[in-house]
């Protein structure tokens, strides 16, 4: 039977609900593309289930970056190293 994971355990005072969907659910993209690359069968729990297990137990770490780190290579907002007219 999967684990059930109330709100209340997966936000609190490190993690408002939407950043706990943003991150669990990266997570869970990262270890199923680890599980495709080394050609490992799905397991008995899904990714996500292992993902919010995770995120529950702290051992996904998240940082924000300041806005001069943000602007830094940022190759999605085509205004480093281009000019505009």
């Amino acid at each position: 039977m999967p684990k059930v994971y109330f709100t209340e355990e997966v936000t609190g005072k490190h993690v408002n609900p939407y950043e706990a969907v943003l991150l669990s659910s990266r997570e869970a993209r990262r270890l199923n593309q680890a599980r495709l690359n080394a050609g490992v069968p799905e397991g008995e729990e899904k990714v996500t289930t292992v993902a919010m297990g995770r995120l529950i137990g702290r051992k996904i770490r998240h940082t924000y970056l300041n806005d001069e780190q943000q602007g830094e290579g940022d190759a999605t907002s085509g205004e480093k190293g281009s000019s505009r007219r």
